[in-house]
């Protein structure tokens, strides 16, 4: 292979048309839909820092392994219970709707919520925090299969960077916020939630812009869905977001493991990687933008695999608890740089009336591939040490580094180079017009 041939593979050379997240703003219906997503999740962000002030905190001490249990079971909850059907009530019911109705039964949550923690019934209080993180669950599918609706296929990995970006940004005004009222209102600062809430029902009540399901829906039955895993690109973006997620799921806890052994205190190990994560995670949403721009996306896979185990053969070599955390850290951008693409092909790619499951399978197998990996490493750390698991890791990166780089990513040679579009996927509501023409409010 010359030269010109290999920078042809990887780089991408056509002239597309540059994205800005900012830019997206500019679009009335981008803005509602994103205005309701940061004010729900401002307010989510706070009512679990009031409620785990107020049912978890006095029983949040332990050792990491008990913590990263707990960090497993908080996530499988919403995940195993409402994820299997988040797909189905996207694809057969107005994602409109399901978006308003979640937002009313965030307020009527909520609003119950002031009650129960005022009674001081914290077993109410557990189940209805766990029926919101479901709800939250449905709510997510729906959002991220409406985001087609109104950007175009070249705009998703700046929408889908641009929602995740102030997803974070959400998160720290929220427990801020939290903070704060919890001090000054006690249970009372649900208020504040119910008033979060209920302005983002006015946001996504304002939407005009049909965002699929319901009398729009196009009736495709399970078979066809799972056809749909069939496809090239589909395939190959499940496998490879869910087995570099199941890989740094068990490099995640080994770290955490191991900088626990390096370190004093099992707190300063556990905050240390989990921020780690956090912050490798923004990074590689900053830059998602460039690298879809600049990189085709089977490259792309497979630089990020082999990135996994250079970092992580290098920081085992290493031994110490920075070079650990640097790697937690350049694997969570990798991932994020992965798992944006991804996204936006899994999105573009859907077969009309199939978008909603499609995308909670995919988003269910890779995260259910990174608490399984947690999982595991916990289970055999004890016997074989935590080390031991990271040379693993590095092990299984490489080997996803051959692998799909042998395994196809398009169903035609031609297919993975000119577009990233499925023979039949959901029509964009702007059809063929340019970004000039796109209506300005």
């Amino acid at each position: 292979m010359t030269m010109s041939r290999a920078e042809k593979s990887l780089l991408r050379h056509d002239k597309s048309v540059h994205v800005s997240r900012l830019a997206l703003l500019k679009y009335v219906e981008v803005r509602r839909l994103i205005g309701g997503q940061v004010l729900g999740q401002i307010s989510d962000a706070a009512l679990s820092v009031i409620l785990t002030t107020q049912l978890l905190l006095a029983r949040s001490e332990g050792p990491t392994n008990t913590r990263l249990m707990h960090m497993v079971v908080a996530a499988a909850i919403p995940l195993l219970i409402a994820g299997p059907v988040a797909g189905w009530l996207a694809d057969h019911f107005s994602r409109r709707t399901i978006l308003v109705s979640g937002q009313f039964l965030r307020v009527a949550l909520s609003a119950t919520l002031i009650f129960v923690l005022i009674a001081d019934w914290s077993g109410t209080a557990a189940v209805l925090w766990a029926l919101g993180l479901c709800t939250n669950r449905v709510l997510y599918n729906a959002r991220i299969a409406s985001v087609r609706h109104v950007v175009r296929d070249h705009e998703l990995v700046a929408a889908n960077s641009l929602s995740l970006m102030l997803s974070s940004v959400s998160g720290v005004v929220g427990a801020s916020m939290a903070i704060l009222a919890s001090r000054y209102l006690g249970s009372t600062a649900m208020i504040l939630v119910i008033v979060g809430h209920s302005v983002a029902v006015l946001m996504w009540c304002r939407i005009r812009t049909p965002l699929g399901g319901g009398a729009e829906h196009v009736e495709v039955t399970w078979a066809e869905v799972v056809k749909q895993f069939r496809h090239a690109k589909t395939r190959y973006s499940i496998v490879a977001t869910s087995s570099h997620r199941l890989i740094f799921g068990g490099l995640l806890a080994a770290t955490a493991l191991r900088v626990d052994s390096l370190a004093t205190g099992t707190t300063i190990a556990f905050g240390s990687v989990v921020a780690c994560n956090g912050l490798g995670s923004f990074l590689g949403t900053l830059s998602a933008e460039w690298v879809n721009e600049h990189l085709h996306r089977k490259p792309l896979t497979v630089l990020t695999f082999a990135a996994t185990a250079t970092s992580t053969g290098l920081s085992c070599a290493l031994d110490d608890r920075f070079s650990y955390l640097t790697n937690v850290l350049l694997v969570a951008f990798f991932f994020q740089n992965l798992r944006l693409c991804t996204d936006a092909t899994i999105q573009s790619n859907a077969r009309r009336g199939a978008g909603g499951r499609t995308f909670a399978a995919y988003d269910l197998s890779y995260n259910i591939a990174f608490l399984a990996g947690i999982v595991t490493t916990l289970a055999f750390e004890t016997n074989v040490g935590a080390i031991t698991l990271m040379v693993v890791a590095t092990f299984a990166a490489s080997l996803g580094t051959a692998g799909l780089f042998v395994m196809r990513r398009a169903d035609s040679d031609q297919d993975e180079t000119i577009n990233e579009s499925d023979p039949r996927p959901e029509p964009s509501p702007f059809g063929n017009t340019t970004q000039a023409e796109r209506v300005f409010p």
